[in-house]
């Protein structure tokens, strides 16, 4: 008897990778809520200044010492999957349970570098059209799947250069410090130049 090899109905087949869609879906909708309207943002060219407003043309006076921005994300096992695909870091400590319960951490945590990305979304929304110079980090805490974090960003200082200095700081629903860290960036000026100039009144003869 010809023993062939089972295949799913393909229907069936179909409807399993649809599940498996929607609930990545729902997941990063869980992790990031505001994410589709900053997207659509970014695509036509509107930056987000910080308190919901958006800007066409970013004016030095979007960047100020004291402006600060908070976003919370719930960190999710889709989340943890998706980094380590991108990343390439497959470290047991963020997907083998029984492993990682034998570590100071008592079970799987995030990837530390997962947490600190949140704060790029924070970069992009306090310092618009800026970009990274530098950034330090200190991973003070352990974060699982389910804690909610919230990433905060303050412009700490800015120079004549357009060099911005952005504190940063992780904490999670416990209030406990997770990541820690200091970012500096850098005003594309050319960008707020061209603006600038737009903004200027034509002194041509009327």
């Amino acid at each position: 008897m010809q023993i062939t090899e089972a295949r799913p109905n393909g229907a069936f087949g179909l409807k399993v990778k649809f599940e498996k869609m929607m609930a990545g879906v729902l997941d990063w909708q869980r992790e990031s809520p505001d994410a589709v309207r900053r997207l659509m943002g970014s695509l036509y060219g509107v930056e987000l200044n910080g308190n919901g407003s958006g800007i066409k043309r970013p004016k030095d006076s979007v960047l100020y010492v004291g402006k600060t921005i908070a976003q919370t994300t719930v960190m999710s096992e889709s989340g943890t999957l998706s980094f380590g695909l991108l990343s390439n870091d497959f470290n047991p400590l963020h997907f083998n349970e029984a492993l990682a319960q034998r570590t100071r951490f008592k079970g799987r945590i995030v990837h530390g570098f997962h947490t600190a990305s949140l704060f790029s979304g924070v970069l992009a929304e306090l310092c618009p059209w800026c970009v990274y110079l530098r950034q330090e980090v200190e991973f003070t805490a352990p974060v699982r799947s389910d804690d909610r974090i919230t990433a905060v960003g303050v412009i700490e200082a800015i120079d004549e250069k357009g060099i911005v200095t952005v504190s940063l700081e992780c904490k999670n629903q416990r209030h406990e410090v997770v990541v820690r860290g200091v970012a500096t960036m850098k005003k594309l000026k050319e960008v707020y130049q061209e603006a600038g100039a737009a903004q200027q009144p034509s002194l041509a003869p009327s």
